[in-house]
């Protein structure tokens, strides 16, 4: 056993040899960037349990791995997230405190309980919650669970959503609902949106619910991506046509000009109708959706890109007093961005201020958005540390990077993703032990040895993948994902194919940030002279020959 500690006492301190004191933690202001410093304060092995439990209290957003880290310390009291203790069936029919008995009643636990515990607890709550009583009611009745939760249906969503998995499974659950049910759960606008994207993510699972969701029309209660999620379900069945509604539906409804951007691009797949494409050249945003007009079209490029005409030539008269790799300056930035962000003329005269190579980042993130994103930055900072790189892999740095931090190297994500390529704490420790090296994890604000890093995590991802896109998908969504992916059929030969499979990745987040990686990689390839086209990067997707090392060769 002692020789177990030793060896524990002795990784941890191999990986954080820097002793970060209290009191350079209550020096910190609150924030994501303090929490980071919190964590690790909470790793090293001499903290006690009572300055444990002191710097937990200001931690700015509470997260399983602070949460770990402090129960390690022997901390235990910031760990009671729920006001209300867990309370046995007895105990919750006794409380007065019906804001108690629902956070221990949850659909989870409810789900798990006999018929008798179930009837005494219906005839108990009865008179005192109808809600409660409804949720206990559809778990117990064995009539259906529409006719229980007519009067209220949003406790069906919260069955679905709260409940375990085997029991979402279940013929009570998984079930082909009525149109007028259903469309009674569209008004809950957000529990849908989960809903839907939890019965579409399992291609094998939710047959019954699946096909429920065909009989639905588009409503101005569903979100966009509820919206785009019904139509592809709807094109995966077969049912084209019937998709356009929604796709138009979206199109006239949606907020943000990426939305409008993607609506507008499938209608042009699903009427083939080039009209659509010359309404996506009159978009601002660049992304996927209009290179890819632009490209057909036969087009020039987009104007309005930030880049770095002549800025290595600028001098600037005033260089500020912020150091680029210290995350607190930037939250200090951060802070006087937001006082003039509704006045465009502010925000590029600050952005002015840091037009210099050291704020090459800052300048570009703050330049951006006095521009209202009408022009969007593209910078190619750090060239002579890339310049043994192919330009392939340049601009998949490139391409990365701006996504992943708009060049700003020292953000620290609520994961605790470090500097500007985002590297994960425990990507850091497997790179420098596969490097030979040790390294704080403050070494990650650095964009030299972020840049070090990254290369080398992106080599490892070359041996798997070679479309700029499924390394998008790795980089974020992780390697096992992305292999599970493309084993299970996607990005096969088909009517739609590519785009629907980029359109129904399972993760919400790595779907998105793929589509972005991929426009930016266009972008980068442009500038730095070897020019690619969409279309050759598209069709290379169902080629596993030219995108991936996973799949069979034929």
């Amino acid at each position: 056993m002692f020789k177990i500690i030793l060896i524990l006492l002795f990784f941890t301190l191999s990986i954080f040899s820097r002793n970060i004191s209290l009191n350079e933690i209550n020096n910190y202001p609150k924030s994501i960037a303090k929490d980071f410093y919190i964590w690790q304060y909470l790793q090293q092995p001499w903290v006690s349990k009572e300055n444990a439990e002191f710097v937990f209290k200001q931690v700015s957003r509470s997260t399983p791995k602070l949460r770990k880290a402090l129960k390690r310390r022997g901390g235990i009291q910031q760990l009671k997230s729920k006001s209300c203790k867990i309370l046995s069936i007895p105990a919750i029919m006794k409380t007065q405190s019906i804001k108690c008995v629902k956070s221990n009643l949850t659909p989870k636990r409810v789900t798990f309980l006999d018929g008798a515990v179930l009837r005494k607890l219906i005839v108990h709550f009865k008179k005192i919650d109808k809600d409660l009583t409804l949720l206990l009611m559809a778990i117990y009745y064995s009539q259906d669970i529409e006719k229980t939760l007519y009067s209220n249906p949003e406790i069906y969503l919260d069955i679905f959503l709260n409940s375990g998995s085997k029991f979402r499974k279940s013929k009570k659950i998984n079930k082909i609902l009525s149109k007028r049910f259903i469309q009674k759960l569209v008004i809950h606008s957000k529990k849908f949106e989960k809903f839907v994207e939890n019965i579409i993510a399992y291609p094998t699972r939710f047959a019954p619910l699946k096909k429920a969701l065909l009989n639905l029309e588009p409503s101005k209660k569903m979100t966009n991506r509820t919206l785009f999620t019904l139509a592809f379900n709807l094109i995966k069945n077969g049912q084209d046509k019937r998709a356009v509604k929604f796709f138009k539906f979206a199109k006239q409804n949606g907020w943000f000009q990426i939305y409008k951007d993607m609506a507008t691009f499938w209608l042009y797949l699903t009427t083939k109708n080039k009209q659509y494409l010359q309404e996506l050249l009159k978009s601002w945003d660049i992304n996927i959706y209009t290179l890819y007009a632009r490209e057909e079209l036969k087009r020039d490029f987009p104007s309005n890109i930030l880049s770095h005409t002549n800025f290595y030539k600028f001098k600037s008269t005033f260089t500020p007093n912020i150091n680029p790799n210290n995350p607190f300056d930037w939250i200090k930035v951060k802070r006087e961005i937001n006082k003039f962000k509704k006045n465009q003329n502010q925000l590029i005269d600050f952005a002015n201020m840091f037009k210099n190579i050291e704020h090459i980042g800052i300048h570009f993130y703050i330049l951006e958005r006095g521009f209202k994103f009408k022009k969007q930055s593209f910078p190619t900072p750090y060239r002579k540390y890339l310049s043994k790189l192919s330009i392939y892999d340049q601009a998949q740095i490139y391409a990365l990077a701006r996504q992943e931090s708009k060049f700003i190297p020292s953000v620290v994500s609520t994961s605790y993703a470090l500097g500007m390529m985002q590297i994960m704490p425990f990507l850091v420790k497997d790179i420098a032990k596969r490097k030979g090296e040790k390294i704080e994890l403050e070494a990650m604000f650095n964009p030299i040895k972020n840049l070090e890093y990254s290369i080398f995590h992106l080599q490892t991802l070359k041996k798997q993948f070679i479309s700029p896109l499924f390394i998008a998908y790795a980089y974020n969504g992780g390697g096992g994902f992305t292999r599970r992916m493309l084993k299970s059929g996607m990005f096969s030969k088909g009517k739609y194919e590519p785009f629907l499979s980029m359109e129904t990745v399972s993760f919400s987040e790595t779907r998105k940030y793929g589509k972005k990686v991929l426009a930016n990689y266009v972008v980068y390839r442009r500038l730095l002279n070897k020019p690619i086209s969409l279309h050759h990067l598209l069709s290379d997707l169902t080629q596993p020959t030219k995108s991936d090392f996973i799949r069979k060769r034929k």
